[in-house]
Order: structure tokens, then sequence, then C-alpha cells
């Protein structure tokens, strides 16, 4: 870029910090304290979680995490192929693996139809992962990496299943949520949509500190309502961000045991998921180098080439 490209975009940069500092100054300049004299039991109530003890670890049980993940080789619609893979793995490494492959051109689904099926099966993978080690393991507690609300939007069916599942098998179902996107708490506390729950959160809560929702019955809860779901958020760790998590409703009486456990296996100096989940996310990887050498192995190398190779690849 030229010196004139540089002091356009200093601007436009400049701009852009002054428009958040107005939208966010204020929230972020209201204490924790605030926060909490402002709460009301419409929105939640706060908690103080203690960590499990070694006496209370050793009775939890058989513990299981779940991920997903997904890769694609090629380029543009319709010319990848994607691999799946969805890993259910307990600390008594038992595990379950289901592994898929996808490609529009045999599929015949338009553009559209291809990105929706890329969230269903994924979410699939993870829930047959997930009943496949509940059905032939002991499984006393089942994460699952995020919410479950994704579950019952993008495979309804096998979310249904895995539910029943775990009710019949008295397997404690928990989605613990990294990446929060909801904005319950803005609205609750009469922000209406400016603010997402991680906004308004931030370093609201102390170490600790857990936060439950009250039931509401607007709109915007009912997807997670309708779902059987019961919200909570809490902080782990010592960096300034809360996280979230599901439980189902016929198992809210163990929200805050579940809430203890969470809190127990993550890290105080990491980035707020439990242990167990990075290493399901770290074992479920598939990696791009062992896509290709699966596909130049295992496929003709003229059909490799005419379909799953993008032009960026074959630039030198």
């Amino acid at each position: 870029m030229n010196q004139e490209d540089l002091l356009a975009f200093r601007r436009e940069i400049d701009a852009l910090s002054e428009a958040l500092k107005t939208k966010y100054d204020p929230l972020f300049q209201k204490s924790g304290a605030e926060f909490k004299k402002d709460l009301t039991k419409d929105v939640g109530t706060i908690h103080k979680l203690e960590p499990l003890n070694e006496a209370e670890l050793q009775k939890v049980g058989p513990v299981a995490g779940v991920d997903g993940s997904v890769i694609r080789q090629g380029g543009a619609y319709p010319h990848y192929v994607e691999f799946y893979q969805g890993l259910a793995l307990s600390m008594q490494k038992k595990e379950r693996r289901i592994r898929r492959i996808y490609t529009p051109l045999l599929a015949g689904d338009d553009a559209v139809s291809a990105e929706k099926l890329h969230d269903r099966t994924l979410a699939e993978v993870e829930l047959e992962a997930a009943m496949a080690l509940v059905e032939e393991e002991d499984v006393a507690v089942l994460m699952m990496d995020g919410g479950l609300l994704r579950y019952a939007i993008n495979s309804p069916a096998k979310w249904e299943e895995l539910r029943g599942l775990c009710l019949a098998e008295n397997t404690l179902l928990v989605g613990a949520i990294k990446d929060i996107k909801t904005r319950d708490i803005a609205r609750r506390m009469g922000r209406g949509h400016d603010f997402y729950d991680r906004e308004y959160l931030a370093g609201k809560l102390d170490v600790g500190e857990l936060l439950i929702l009250a039931e509401d019955e607007d709109e915007e809860e009912k997807g997670k309502t309708a779902a059987g779901l019961v919200g909570a958020f809490y902080r782990p760790t010592r960096h300034w961000e809360v996280v979230g998590m599901d439980v189902l409703t016929e198992q809210k009486d163990a929200l805050n045991f579940l809430a203890r456990l969470l809190f127990t296996l993550t890290p105080k100096n990491g980035r707020g998921v439990p242990f167990w989940i990075d290493i399901v996310d770290r074992e479920v990887k598939v990696k791009q180098k062992e896509v290709r050498l699966i596909l130049e192995e295992a496929m003709d190398r003229e059909m490799m080439e005419r379909f799953f190779v993008s032009e960026r690849d074959r630039r030198v």
C-alpha cells in the first residue's frame, strides 16, 4: 500500500475506535458491584462455586467429552469434499468415533442446501459418537463442546435420541460454551439488543461466581425452552470473560454440581473450558495434510486433480 492508502485506512480505524468507545465505555466502566446491585430475580441469581474436593471427584464416576471436526478439500461449490469426524472420549480412555465424507458433486445439492448440510452433518457425527459411548460404556457426565441448542436446531431427531438416552441411563448432559452469542442478559436488564452476553458480563462476575438465569417466556427464549434446556453463566478463570453452560430441564437440579465440576476441570490460566474438552478437541482434529494424503492414495489422480484440487493449491 502507498502512503495515501495507509492514511485513508488510519482515518477509518480512528472513526471505528471512537464509535466503539462511545458504545462500550459506559458498559465496561460499570463495575461488578453495580451490575450485581441492578440484578433482579427476573434476570437470575448469583451463586458462589467451590471446586469439588478429592472425595467428591472420586464419587462423580466416568466423565466424557464430545467434539467434532470438519475439513474441506477442494475449491468452490461443488468441487470439494468434506471430511467429518465426531469423537466421544472418556477420561478412562474409552472412545467412539464417527466418520463421514460429503461432496455436493454426487449428492446433487445446491450451494445453499450444501451449507445447511454442513451444520447438520457436523452435529450428527457428534451426536452419534456420544450415543455410541453412552450406549456401550458407563458414562456419568457427558460434556459437549458448545451449546446444546445447536444440536436441537441442526439435527432434532438425533438430539432427541441422545436426550432420551441420557435420561434413561442417568447420564448428566452438559454443554460447555466458550463462544457466547446470546443477548439474554442485556435484554432482561433493559438494554434491548445493544450487547451480547459475552460483552455485558465481561468483568462483572468474580472468579467462581455462577449466574443462573431465571425462567423466561420471551420470544427469544422459546428456542432454548422448547428444546428443554436451562442456561447459566460463570467465570472459571482469572481472565475477565465468562463462559456459558446448558443442561437438560429434567436435570436442572444438578446444574450447580455440573458447574462445580466444569469449574474444577478448567485450568485457572486457561481459555475457559474444561481441560478434557481441549484434549478431545485435539484428538478429533482432521488435518489438511492427512486429507490430501488420503485423496492421493485412494483416488484416481485425474479425478482428484479435476474435482478436488483448488486453483490456489495449483499455484507455484
